[in-house]
């Protein structure tokens, strides 16, 4: 994955865990993230976003 596919509202896996992209902050390529579980954000850098396809929040559906 490249910076520049990063975008709000994806949700996107981390080591600090899973969440919706609110902000970019592409001067220092943080990724600003919400956790749908509590709302609480965090950052985490770019290397930190783990490159997985199937990063669900506890709420979605697997069929």
């Amino acid at each position: 994955m490249e910076f520049n596919d990063i975008h709000i509202g994806m949700k996107c896996g981390s080591k600090k865990g899973s969440g919706t992209v609110t902000w970019i902050d592409g001067s220092t390529r943080t990724i600003y993230m919400a956790n749908t579980d509590s709302n609480n954000s965090f950052e985490v850098d770019f290397e930190e976003i783990i490159e997985d396809p199937q990063a669900h929040n506890k709420e979605d559906i697997y069929y």
